[in-house]
């Protein structure tokens, strides 16, 4: 189930026995997505680890984990949802380079870097607070804006000394692309 409003969505992955595994999230255009793959795909055969890319039509920004729900709550998370939608703001989002997350010492993820702006963290904002009322929790964690684009359940410890950190930016690795979120 997908419910598209204004760039963002809100996504069911499987049937657990009536419990339902909810995020929110944006998910770039098919250009977008098909850029971020071939980016991805140009980093891995760089990698000395063996990646597993996901395919582009998956590529998405979460915005809020909801995590397992009882289905009985979706009417009303739904409801929020739309609800929110309406008042959230038009947001350009900038992607500029890969980092390995959630940190460089302890990889799991290649992920492209989404830099932070005031409508982005308005919207991260929104969604965490707003469901609060339903009995989700707000994240404590600082929002770090990304797009995973490969996973890894090993790396070498050459990988991870010759890969970007999420600070530094080098030629083989950047890139830009640029998606709006409409009101």
């Amino acid at each position: 189930m997908s419910l598209l409003s204004n760039g963002c969505n809100l996504i069911k992955q499987g049937d657990m026995d009536k419990q339902l595994r909810l995020f929110v999230g944006i998910f770039p255009s098919q250009a977008t997505q098909e850029q971020l793959n071939f980016e991805a795909k140009n980093l891995s055969e760089k990698l000395q680890t063996e990646v597993r890319l996901l395919p582009p039509e998956v590529l998405h920004l979460t915005v809020k984990f909801i995590g397992n729900i009882d289905e009985t709550q979706l009417n009303d998370l739904t409801a929020v949802f739309l609800q929110a939608t309406g008042n959230l703001p038009s947001a350009s989002l900038q992607i500029n380079q890969f980092m390995l997350f959630p940190s460089r010492r302890k990889p799991r993820l290649v992920a492209a870097s989404i830099e932070r702006s005031p409508e982005l963290d308005c919207i991260f904002q929104f969604f965490n607070r707003g469901f609060s009322d339903l009995g989700i929790a707000a994240d404590r964690r600082s929002f770090n804006p990304h797009i995973t684009v490969a996973r890894a359940r090993r790396w070498q410890k050459e990988t991870i000394s010759n890969s970007p950190s999420s600070n530094s930016r080098t030629d083989n690795i950047c890139f830009s692309c640029t998606f709006t979120i409409d009101p």
